[in-house]
């Protein structure tokens, strides 16, 4: 699941993770807002987490991963899948190759080599 997101939801996640499993979306703004290697800006943390719910739909009908109380603005991760997403960190970390690394992109094939033929319909 960590693989599908986005670099900044990723980190977003992890941060959670860090705290033990729950986090106040005013404190994950301010760590994020002033974060030294990889900052987000307070206006784009409610989209990092819009994508980790994203993920967590297109995953299948599991418990859900980040739960959210909006009357009190707080996340919350479940003890057992802390633990889990604290091996999946572990295993990105020896393993980066695996990771998405940014937003999504168009992909043009697999062999940047090929040269690409564009035909332009009238």
């Amino acid at each position: 699941m960590i693989a599908g997101l986005v670099p900044g939801a990723r980190a977003v996640l992890r941060q959670i993770t860090d705290l033990g499993g729950t986090a106040s979306y005013d404190g994950i703004q301010q760590y994020f807002a002033t974060h030294p290697t990889n900052p987000i800006p307070r206006s784009r943390i409610g989209g990092a987490l819009t994508s980790v719910k994203a993920v967590q739909r297109r995953a299948g009908p599991l418990a859900p991963l980040l739960q959210q109380d909006e009357q009190a603005r707080i996340y919350r991760i479940d003890p057992p899948l802390v633990e889990g997403l604290r091996r999946a960190f572990a295993l990105a970390d020896a393993r980066p190759d695996l990771l998405r690394r940014q937003a999504a992109e168009p992909t043009l094939g697999n062999c940047p080599d090929q040269p690409i033929t564009v035909t332009l319909a009238r």
